[in-house]
């Protein structure tokens, strides 16, 4: 089960949402150009700046990596997906060219030619193979739609040649599973007017198409598949990248696959759900449905946000304040605690300890166990994303750049990178 912005984790992925293993992008067609290393403006005399850190961020529609200490832009792509690790970029070039490149440099790696008319969809957890696929529509729903859909799996290496699968329907790449020997696609149906959509499982051993597992490891059977329509805000990858998670909104009436095997008609919550997160095992490949209680889901989709880290998922609706942490084996809410409202778009990162929450104009750093606030960092514009580095630095980006809070807490400036055109902080790499 997917939403409209889930494929958003690996292309733009989540996280997205990312996000997007398994996401449907709702940006407008572009064409894809090949990546080009070029000067950013310097940050400004006398500002402070981080210290061997990597900033990715999605620019003007392009994904650019930034130099924290020089403050110039090693590399910017369109239509560009990160390597589960943030490693290895992949993309297509105009001349049909897949090419994987150095994340860190911007040096290509290695490159093999695919048919025309494709873009990168989603990349395996080991880079080994890339799905892809034609550019997704504005929206998934509504006409025309497709009775058939070519997907394209490739090695970028060239090692071996591009392997085409044809279906019949209305299918978006995913996922692929972990061993790689599996690909998640989103079925959008009816195919040529869709209004709903379903997961589904192409096996490459096989060669054949079919539902996903329960989390009891048993076949979905016919009938019993979940379809939706939903917003889909966050799409998180596990730290093991063993699953994914994604938060959809607004899905009153909804019937989960356990409904359906128990012969539900209607849902059998005492309240409505008005929001889940769904829950992707990419390596024994079955799914799962967490409810979240009231009032998630009933405000604007952008205000909820998740991240996730080794000791639980949390979920954070910023309409009401409302803060959950569920439980990454026991897939149960935990704890649930009020920690403020917040306006405009949400954003979360995690810790081994810490949530960092970014919303409206400042930074609520939450315990990831009592989930109490333990301080509010202030921005000098409205948040647009936050991510924290391997040695603990804390980043944030508002309307005009990225700041970074280092690692020792109280809310200290430690550096600020100008960047025109952001909308997005997606992640920070540590200069290795």
């Amino acid at each position: 089960m997917q939403g409209m912005q889930r494929r958003d984790f690996l292309r733009f992925t989540g996280g997205l949402a990312g996000t997007a293993l398994l996401t449907a992008c709702t940006r407008s067609p572009v064409v894809p150009r090949v990546p080009k290393v070029h000067a950013a403006s310097p940050t400004g005399a006398g500002t402070p700046r981080p210290i061997g850190h990597i900033l990715y961020a999605d620019v003007s529609s392009h994904l650019s990596a930034i130099d924290g200490s020089a403050g110039t832009t090693i590399l910017s792509a369109e239509r560009t997906v990160p390597s589960a690790d943030w490693t290895r970029l992949y993309t297509v070039t105009p001349a049909n060219r897949l090419v994987m490149l150095n994340a860190t440099t911007g040096k290509e790696l290695a490159g093999t030619a695919v048919p025309p008319g494709l873009v990168v969809r989603t990349v395996s957890g080991t880079g080994a193979l890339v799905a892809l696929g034609p550019p997704p529509p504005a929206s998934p729903y509504g006409g025309p739609g497709r009775r058939s859909t070519t997907i394209v799996v490739a090695d970028p290496s060239g090692g071996t040649p591009p392997r085409t699968l044809r279906l019949d329907g209305n299918f978006e790449p995913d996922a692929f599973s972990r061993g790689g020997d599996a690909l998640f696609v989103l079925e959008y149906l009816p195919a040529t007017a869709p209004d709903r959509y379903r997961v589904r499982m192409y096996d490459f051993v096989s060669g054949t198409l079919g539902p996903l597992w329960t989390r009891q490891k048993k076949l979905i059977p016919e009938g019993a598949e979940e379809t939706m329509r939903g917003e889909g805000r966050a799409a998180v990858l596990a730290p093991d990248h063993r699953r994914l998670h994604t938060l959809y909104t607004h899905q009153p009436g909804h019937l989960h696959t356990r409904d359906l095997l128990a012969g539900r008609t209607a849902p059998g919550e005492k309240e409505p759900v008005h929001a889940f997160v769904h829950v992707l095992d990419l390596e024994q490949r079955w799914a799962y449905c967490v409810d979240l209680p009231e009032p998630f889901g009933r405000g604007p989709a952008e205000r909820h946000t998740a991240a996730v880290s080794a000791d639980g998922l949390f979920v954070y609706d910023g309409s009401s304040g409302t803060l959950v942490k569920v439980g990454l084996e026991s897939l149960a809410i935990e704890r649930k605690a009020r920690v403020g409202r917040a306006s405009g778009t949400a954003w979360a990162a995690a810790s081994a300890d810490s949530l960092y929450l970014a919303a409206g104009s400042s930074v609520r750093v939450v315990d990831g166990v009592s989930l109490k606030v333990r301080e509010e960092w202030r921005l000098p514009g409205a948040a647009m994303g936050v991510a924290v580095s391997l040695d603990g630095g804390v980043y944030a980006g508002f309307d005009s750049g990225v700041i970074g809070f280092g690692s020792g807490g109280g809310g200290r400036e430690t550096s600020r990178v100008p960047v025109a055109g952001m909308s997005r902080l997606r992640h920070v790499a540590t200069r290795v």
